[in-house]
């Protein structure tokens, strides 16, 4: 009874809950896995050993791995290091032919001969046997994998649209990220790739803007300079700092959530993504919850973001 318990959202609990509107919504089993809002009341509350220890190996692999092929430039070890956390947004999947090419592209190597690519690799993913064209059904929103064509991928926010057939070429092994990296690493970032995107595709920024993904080794997940040129050379006018969340709670994301001080931000932002933002009561959940706790930060959408950076631009241009 409990564990059928557990299923339902708190609302149909024959208790009283001391819990925001929108936390009644969510429940602590999700088919046979914990839920979202289980999980990030897990890693609140107390250590989460798995996903601490399973967050610190990749990063730590990351980390690394940039490092060490950026050669002690610093912002060529924030640039290899956007590179490879965004392929991991971007890769649920992969085969050991692009593994190889990757490697290729960050020679550096360990005492052993591997090179560092391929030891984030195998910290994030798992590998299977499979050589040849491999096919594989997934969802077309996030791209993870899903086991039948009517299937669920689970991701917070992805439209309950029929799995697509997508497909790899391996020479033996075929890598998937395992339950981990999706869900404390790959899932959060979708929202992240969503705003660099939609950043990169107003052409009236060029020029304009200058943005930075995950600088200073993920202190923040993007960095955005509004630039002028004056004698001939590019001045920041002023800063913009984002990070994005993509959480069951706003509660608990209020709670737990800090702004780091390193970089310094003219303008600070806490980005939701849309079905988020778009949630009844969760941004004024967030924002009571944020207040009197870390002040100057600005709870918007993700596109609200984009739009505001866009205007700001043009108004720094008159």
């Amino acid at each position: 009874d409990l564990l059928v318990l557990c299923t339902q959202p708190f609302a149909a609990w024959p208790v009283r809950l001391s819990l925001s509107t929108s936390d009644m919504q969510n429940c602590l089993l999700a088919g046979e896995e914990l839920s979202g809002f289980a999980e990030q009341g897990a890693r609140v509350a107390v250590a989460d050993v798995e996903a601490e220890w399973t967050e610190n190996r990749v990063y730590h692999a990351l980390r690394t791995a940039a490092s060490v092929n950026g050669g002690g430039d610093d912002k060529k070890v924030d640039q290899i290091y956007a590179v490879l956390r965004r392929r991991l947004i971007d890769h649920p999947v992969l085969a050991d032919l692009q593994v190889k090419r990757w490697a290729e592209e960050f020679k550096e190597t360990d005492g052993s001969g591997q090179t560092y690519v391929q030891r984030l690799i195998e910290a994030a993913y798992v590998p299977r046997p499979a050589p040849g064209v491999q096919q594989y059904l997934r969802c077309p929103g996030c791209r993870n994998t899903v086991p039948l064509q009517s299937s669920a991928c689970g991701t917070p926010g992805c439209p309950a649209d029929p799995a697509e057939t997508a497909s790899v070429t391996a020479l033996a092994v075929v890598y998937e990220q395992h339950r981990a990296t999706r869900r404390f690493i790959h899932d959060p970032g979708l929202v992240e790739a969503r705003i660099l995107d939609a950043l990169a595709a107003r052409k009236s920024l060029a020029g304009r803007v200058r943005v930075t993904p995950y600088p200073a080794l993920d202190t923040l997940d993007i960095l955005i300079e509004f630039i002028t040129t004056k004698g001939g050379r590019e001045v920041v006018t002023e800063t913009w700092g984002a990070d994005a969340k993509d959480q069951d709670s706003a509660r608990l994301l209020g709670w737990a959530f800090t702004w780091p001080q390193s970089l310094a931000c003219d303008r600070r932002f806490l980005v939701l993504p849309e079905h988020r933002w778009a949630q009844p009561g969760y941004a004024s959940d967030l924002i009571a919850e944020l207040e009197g706790r870390v002040s100057g930060v600005e709870v918007v959408g993700e596109r609200r973001l984009v739009s505001m950076v866009a205007a700001r631009a043009r108004e720094l241009d008159r």
